[in-house]
């Protein structure tokens, strides 16, 4: 067999053996396959797509390359594919563990323009994002929550591929991101997952058509595998939350479980109640009450706060940039739209992601929305905060292009 040879079979849209994705995948791993002969492949099925029968094959195939967690009690997971200001990890996972459902999830570092649960987490000082297996199920035991990275262990070839995915343009395949995501959630023990696929100009996934594809797949695979798996579709053409930047979205999902209502507060309630309604078999309607005073009692934030300092973290040592910038606005009007993939494309030039898969992430800059859609705002009028490492920073006009004023 000859990588070469599978590469040219994909590029053709031929269909790819089990054996075929495994010589190409674990070579990879193993380091056979060099790093511009796998970017190849993921180019081509980023453009030739695989069948469902593929995923399927190489979801297996990601599953078995590391450890499978397993758990005396049924533990909840989530995962979103991805979006700008999407921290619902953060608030609806407390909610979850709040309510008396045992919570184990591992989490990913940003994809392109997106950022990722564990750069968000590594914005807090001391948190420990990295735990052992012994250390993960103790933790789940004793307070009924832990979020941790990757571990060598756990689908090390998923790993692997997800950092190169980054930096080479093949963020959007809808049988990669499929792949990635089920395999972690079944290689960390979830029975109760729930997957929320964003779509618009601010995710990996574009038109409605797609996210409708992928929920599909997502749920038949989870069937294949055995594990129940529920989706919601989350329109993300404007950012989910007013901050895009690692700490910047700590202190907003702070904020949320402090009782701040708005999207993020929504499509957490949401997702917290899709697992709730599965777990303890009640109507979705019974779920959300419940997820709503798990916050309004402040159970959701008390959990928080307990897992936050259980992995080491020091809230209080959350820093933001004290340095600056203004967006004002141009013109008198009422605000039409705020970009979401224009505010994620403008917080990772600030410093907030990576643009190669070994950049270093600056987690105290970002961008703070402080106008909605349909505000009536004057010339002048302050629209976002820019929180920048430097005065001199550079930008071009284009990249302040987030809001339409008509």
């Amino acid at each position: 067999m000859n990588i070469v040879d599978i590469i040219t079979k994909k590029k053709n849209n031929e269909e790819l053996s089990y054996e075929e994705l495994d010589f190409a995948f674990n070579g990879y791993l193993d380091k056979d396959v060099a790093d511009y002969q796998m970017s190849a492949l993921l180019m081509a099925i980023t453009i030739n797509g695989l069948s469902l029968d593929e995923t399927i094959n190489l979801t297996d195939i990601f599953i078995k390359s590391g450890d499978v967690y397993s758990f005396k009690k049924k533990v909840a997971d989530k995962h979103s594919t991805g979006g700008i200001g999407d921290t619902t990890t953060l608030v609806a996972m407390p909610i979850v563990a709040a309510c008396g459902v045992a919570v184990a999830k591992m989490s990913g570092r940003g994809l392109g323009f997106t950022g990722g649960t564990i750069d968000k987490l590594e914005a807090i000082p001391g948190f420990e994002v990295e735990m052992d297996k012994d250390d993960f199920y103790e933790q789940i035991k004793e307070i009924g929550i832990a979020i941790c990275s990757q571990s060598d262990k756990i689908v090390p070839l998923d790993k692997a591929i997800y950092s190169l995915r980054d930096v080479t343009g093949t963020t959007e395949s809808l049988a990669l991101i499929a792949s990635s995501i089920i395999s972690k959630k079944i290689a960390c023990g979830a029975s109760y997952i729930v997957i929320d696929i964003k779509v618009g100009n601010g995710a990996l996934i574009k038109t409605q058509e797609e996210a409708e594809i992928l929920s599909d797949w997502m749920v038949k695979i989870g069937k294949h595998f055995k594990r129940q798996i529920e989706t919601i579709i989350t329109p993300m053409d404007e950012p989910l939350a007013d901050s895009i930047g690692n700490a910047l979205e700590i202190i907003e999902a702070i904020e949320v479980l402090d009782g701040k209502k708005g999207k993020l507060y929504e499509v957490s309630i949401e997702i917290a109640a899709h697992i709730l309604a599965m777990a303890k078999n009640i109507s979705m309607k019974d779920a959300i009450i419940l997820a709503q005073n798990a916050i309004k009692r402040g159970a959701a934030k008390k959990m928080f706060v307990r897992w936050i300092k259980a992995q080491r973290g020091i809230l209080s040592a959350l820093h933001v940039s004290d340095k600056v910038v203004y967006i004002r606005s141009k013109e008198e009007g009422t605000v039409e739209e705020i970009s979401a993939i224009n505010c994620g494309r403008l917080a990772m030039k600030l410093g907030a992601g990576r643009v190669k898969k070994n950049d270093e992430i600056d987690y105290s800059v970002g961008v703070k929305i402080l106008k909605q859609i349909g505000d009536y705002v004057k010339e002048r009028d302050i629209l976002a905060e820019l929180y920048v490492a430097d005065y001199n920073f550079k930008l071009d006009e284009e990249d302040l292009n987030l809001f339409v004023i008509k």
